[in-house]
């Protein structure tokens, strides 16, 4: 009798030294192909539930889906601050290929619509060895109505300040690449340049102030059934 359940298995493998990575802390979050909708992942072949958001155990990450589900999209982020956004995943990916040696990364969290005032904990954390540089949007689904802060738990809005997400499209850094009008500020954790922080150039604040300090986002406005994309936050990983 076939199962209602498909397995889904990945390891962390580490390019340089050509072997597995153990990692017990690192996050990933399994989502829709193509869609910033998460998926409903099972943690074993006869359904039982498991958090999306899941946890790595041993540097695997290892759920079950529907049967329907042929491939999926998955964000990861690792113990040691590495990010990776694996798109079109299929059951037969069994390996996350890991540059130790490699420093830009770009985080990739989802948002959805939430109730007015609610600040919804992503399960990310801002890598304590790194500096994020730059945090944009890309809304997929209008939000009407809907103005959202990005921050950490100890900095609500200090990425990005009531950007507007009523029109889809990518949404930068507090403004959008189609509209020269301002619909959000940048916040206090990506700072604009002042006498006291360079002068001449934008400076940065590390993101993560606090240990453990996770990527939140925040619906300002109205309460609202409808709205979703993702979030990026490009950031440099420090050696140190």
């Amino acid at each position: 009798m076939a199962s209602n359940f498909v397995e889904w298995y990945l390891q962390l493998w580490n390019a340089r030294l050509d072997q597995p990575i153990n990692d017990d802390t690192g996050i990933y979050n399994v989502l829709t192909a193509d869609d910033p909708a998460e998926l409903t992942i099972y943690s074993d072949a006869q359904g039982s539930s498991q958090a999306n958001p899941g946890t790595m155990t041993d540097g695997v990450i290892r759920f079950w889906t529907a049967s329907t589900t042929t491939s999926c999209d998955i964000s990861v982020l690792t113990a040691a601050g590495q990010s990776f956004f694996l798109e079109g995943v299929t059951q037969s990916n069994h390996k996350i290929v890991v540059n130790p040696d490699a420093s830009e990364y770009t985080m990739v969290v989802p948002y959805a619509a939430v109730g007015a005032s609610v600040s919804v904990d992503t399960g990310f954390t801002g890598p304590a060895n790194g500096i994020v540089r730059e945090v944009w949007l890309k809304a997929t689904t209008l939000g009407t109505g809907f103005l959202i802060d990005v921050g950490t738990t100890t900095d609500p809005n200090g990425f990005i300040v009531e950007q507007t997400v009523a029109t889809t499209g990518y949404k930068v850094m507090g403004d959008t690449l189609t509209s020269i009008s301002v619909s959000g500020s940048v916040g206090a954790l990506l700072v604009a340049a002042t006498a006291t922080n360079g002068g001449n150039h934008l400076g940065y604040v590390r993101a993560n102030q606090t240990s453990g300090a996770s990527i939140v986002y925040t619906n300002v406005t109205v309460s609202s059934a409808a709205g979703g994309g993702y979030i990026f936050l490009r950031y440099t990983r420090m050696p140190v």
